[in-house]
């Protein structure tokens, strides 16, 4: 499925390859289908732990993430994995709305996974979390 963003139009295999060229994110599952929309596409991603507390540790000098409970470290991982998520509006289309809400750690490939939707910069908001809010009880 096709979306104008601005002048430009992309299917959800180009914003996948966009995400997994320009990211640290892994495309796991194109979930566009379950939005049952046309103005938008929707992606479950992932991101290693590692490449999380890479992060952490450049940003936070005295962060050791073995001083912190599991629940502490899951909400810096949630966090982070939706900070970075959301930063990718920088090479996505410039006419485009994005979100992204991560939903879990998965201790089995050590990494956390989200939900990630773009729309058209026409796409209205309220109709993305609504989306969301689905997609999210379809991944849980």
């Amino acid at each position: 499925m096709y979306i104008p963003f601005g002048n430009e139009i992309l299917n959800e295999k180009d914003i996948s390859e966009l995400i997994e060229n320009k990211s640290d994110f892994k495309v796991i599952k194109d979930m566009t289908r379950g939005t049952k929309r046309e103005d938008m596409h929707a992606f479950c991603l992932s991101v290693k732990v590692d490449t999380l507390n890479e992060i952490i540790a450049e940003e936070y000098d005295e962060f050791n993430v073995e001083e912190m409970d599991e629940d502490e470290l899951f909400e810096e991982y949630l966090s982070l994995s939706e900070e970075m998520a959301l930063d990718m509006e920088e090479f996505l289309p410039e006419a485009s709305l994005i979100d992204a809400k991560a939903y879990k750690w998965d201790n089995s490939d050590n990494d956390i996974k989200l939900i990630f939707l773009i729309g058209s910069d026409e796409t209205e908001e309220r109709k993305m979390r609504d989306v969301m809010r689905k997609l999210i009880t379809q991944c849980e």
